[in-house]
């Protein structure tokens, strides 16, 4: 987290919702070796999609007023995951 020069407001963020998000997608025996992702949702869960706090990262901008030429992203800090999206 230090290295990603945000800052610390952003930290006890990093730590609930990304350490949650990594608890779920883990097994666990209560569940007899399934994760919590794995009970929800019937799939095994894609740790592809893990993400380093603080990373460098480009979201989207809107097409709407958008020209051939302009930028179809922007420079970001990625610090967390939206809910319902990858």
């Amino acid at each position: 987290m230090i290295q990603s020069h945000l800052s610390k407001i952003y930290w006890s963020y990093s730590v609930i919702h990304h350490a949650t998000h990594i608890i779920n997608m883990l097994p666990t025996p209560i569940l007899n070796d399934f994760s919590p992702h794995e009970m929800l949702y019937k799939t095994s869960p894609d740790f592809n999609q893990l993400k380093v706090f603080g990373s460098l990262c480009y979201a989207s901008t809107l097409s709407t007023n958008r020209n051939k030429f302009d930028l179809r992203a922007s420079k970001c800090v990625f610090i967390g995951f939206k809910k319902g999206t990858k």
